[in-house]
């Protein structure tokens, strides 16, 4: 009989832990092109929405921006290998790369964007019929305001009337510091944190982190090879052709409107459930690979709560007996949405509880008592994360009564912000969630529990932290828990340098975007750019600052049947997990309870239940073998999507300016 010859995959599996890698990943070469695809970012995420009208490429905790990048990077070095190995990258050269565009993602809309539509707002914005000129500006932090004289934000937003004028810089120099000083402060106390957690989540708890197989798939070497051995797999290519084929299907009917169009990327909506918003049956291929690599428990939780959220809308909404005030940047019921944030907030409780050995551990290691734990192993040592992670939040509560938040406001709102980014966090890294924002926001949580009869100072100063936890779609801790877990899987020793790469992949991102969008605002007219984020009448600033004038000429006191929804929600979010880890025949996992009432669940909610039933049959007639044959299929999917939607982009840029196709909302 003839010996059967081992599949490329199978010899993939084989050979990924005889490599041993040579090299470090800190190389001038691998940080100088780290830095370029940072400013790729800081750039052309804000410019492929706003300018070119194409898709958004930022928008989730592992963007298109970095893996369409490292794909094509990772091609080309496979290449130079070819002609010359000794300039080509290694593989942690190349999650270097990746590590600091991650880190780098978050920073153009959800940053920067934000900042500079909110404080450019409240002088621009005035009206008669809003009465800001007495409500607001009174209270306003000077220091972090660009200084309107001159008209200067007059032609932000309305552009320069004569392109010989200058820009004026200097109204925003001083208070883009401020901002910067404040948002490194943020970073730093987001990386410390997760350098504290990181061994228990990967050691104790073997959270999965979806979102990094991406990269290590792409960056893995071979002994035998230069190509990447996954590349190699027929299988990948199958999987990366479905969505590509079907992006680059549609277009020609770019050029030609009138040609059939594949409708695979616009909802679709069906009526499951009467009196609520129908299901959309619209899939995204991120989050079918991603969702494919977590437990079926944790995707089906995802799909059942949504579904069971949709029984509760229903019904609410046919009583009609709840009729809570909105919160702002929350696009969800109200009660659902409390509902959930009380599943959230009782999710990072336990979660925090689960790891209250391992941090008495790190707090004595951080005390210098030997014998508890080594970090030898971290990015940096748990004295610095610890230390440095406290002297943060001080400067952050510093900074925000500087602005005029009292205290015990300022204290209440970063505790709330904080559980916001390590929730976020845990889902990404154990959940896959690929796309995901709050169900509640932290000023919104902060308003519940003190009302809203606080002095205009603090109100103003609350408002201006929807500059940096609003519209929370893409933050920083994420991204950095998912970069110490790539660090982790190529080295086990400790990389400051990588840390310093990391910092200074924020700075640049930072100063690089907020000159490019200043520029474009000053160019084009901010409210002439497709984001309603600069929308003249309203916008992110005009949301921000017309919620303080309600709760000025309408205060309330502290709203007991929101913080009922949110004490139901987290009393059964607990009892689920009891039940969860009490009992083994308990399949019901509590986490989708925790993000079901949020809009962009309702969006991925079919993608979601499409992955769990595919990796339930699989495993069911093919076991776990199947599953990891089938494993690059899934992992390709994602990567042509990726590669499909930049390549739209380009045919948009050069053929489409203005005009452009979003695949994703932009």
């Amino acid at each position: 009989m003839k010996k059967k010859t081992p599949s490329t995959y199978r010899r993939y599996l084989d050979d990924r832990h005889q490599i041993e890698l040579k090299g470090s990943g800190l190389t001038f070469k691998a940080v100088l092109l780290g830095l370029g695809l940072v400013v790729a970012i800081s750039t052309g995420g804000p410019y492929s929405i706003w300018i070119v009208g194409s898709s958004e490429m930022t928008w989730s905790y592992f963007p298109i921006l970095v893996g369409a990048p490292l794909f094509i990077l990772v091609l080309l070095n496979t290449l130079l290998k070819r002609v010359r190995e000794s300039y080509a990258l290694n593989a942690a050269e190349l999650v270097t790369i990746v590590i600091m565009g991650l880190v780098a993602s978050g920073m153009p809309i959800f940053i920067v964007g934000l900042i500079l539509s909110i404080v450019s707002k409240p002088y621009y914005g005035a009206m008669p019929d809003n009465d800001w000129a007495r409500l607001i500006q009174p209270h306003l932090p000077r220091w972090a305001i660009p200084d309107p004289a001159e008209d200067a934000m007059r032609f932000f937003y309305e552009g320069l009337p004569d392109k010989a004028l200058a820009i004026p810089w200097g109204a925003w120099a001083g208070p883009l510091l401020w901002w910067l000083a404040l948002v490194l402060a943020l970073y730093f106390v987001g990386f410390c944190t997760v350098v504290v957690l990181r061994r228990h989540w990967m050691q104790r708890e073997r959270l999965s982190f979806p979102l990094t197989e991406v990269a290590l798939m792409l960056t893995e070497e071979s002994p035998s090879s230069v190509w990447p051995p996954v590349l190699k797999t027929r299988v990948f290519w199958i999987g990366f052709a479905i969505p590509f084929t079907l992006i680059a299907f549609n277009f020609p009917s770019y050029f030609h409107p009138g040609l059939v169009q594949v409708p695979i990327f616009q909802s679709i909506p069906f009526q499951l459930i009467p009196h609520v918003p129908a299901v959309e049956l619209l899939i995204y291929f991120p989050v079918l690979g991603f969702m494919y690599l977590v437990p079926t428990a944790i995707s089906f939780s995802v799909w059942f709560f949504y579904v069971f959220n949709l029984g509760q809308l229903s019904l609410i909404n046919q009583i009609g007996t709840y009729t809570l005030h909105g919160d702002p940047f929350v696009y969800g019921g109200t009660p659902l949405a409390w509902q959930s944030w009380g599943a959230f907030v009782a999710m990072v409780a336990w979660s925090l509880w689960m790891a209250r050995e391992h941090l008495a551990a790190v707090w004595q290691a951080a005390l210098g008592r030997p014998g508890q734990i080594d970090d030898m192993d971290e990015m940096v040592s748990y004295r610095v994360a610890v230390c440095g992670g406290f002297a943060g939040l001080v400067f952050i509560l510093g900074w925000l009564c500087y602005s005029g938040m009292e205290l015990y406001l300022a204290v209440l709102y970063m505790v709330a912000a904080m559980v916001i980014f390590l929730g976020i966090t845990r889902l990404v890294v154990q959940a896959g969630m690929h796309y995901l924002t709050t169900p509640m926001s932290a000023q919104g949580m902060t308003m519940a529990i003190t009302g809203s009869a606080v002095e205009p100072h603090s109100l103003v100063a609350l408002a201006l932290t929807f500059a940096w936890c609003g519209d929370v779609q893409s933050t920083f801790m994420p991204s950095a828990a998912n970069a110490l877990k790539l660090h982790d899987y190529y080295t086990h020793r400790r990389n400051g340098g990588l840390a310093l790469a990391i910092g200074l992949a924020v700075v640049v991102s930072f100063v690089a975007t907020s000159g490019f969008m200043i520029y474009l605002c000053y160019d084009y007219g901010a409210s002439n750019l497709r984001s309603w984020f600069f929308n003249a009448s309203g916008g992110a600033g005009g949301r921000a600052f017309d919620w303080v004038t309600q709760q000025l000429r309408d205060p309330a006191p502290t709203d007991w049947d929101k913080l009922g929804f949110f004490g139901g929600g987290a009393f059964v979010y607990l009892a689920l997990t009891f039940l969860h880890y009490r009992f083994a025949w308990w399949s019901l996992h509590p986490v989708g309870l925790a993000v079901a009432s949020t809009w962009m669940v309702r969006r991925i909610a079919f993608s979601v239940f499409l992955a769990w039933a595919c990796k339930r049959l699989i495993l069911r007639f093919g076991g776990v073998g199947l599953y990891l044959r089938l494993k690059p299929l899934f992992l390709g999917m994602v990567v042509g999507f990726f590669f499909g939607v930049f390549f739209s982009f380009a045919v948009d840029y050069f053929w489409f300016m203005g005009a452009g196709h979003p695949i994703l909302h932009g």
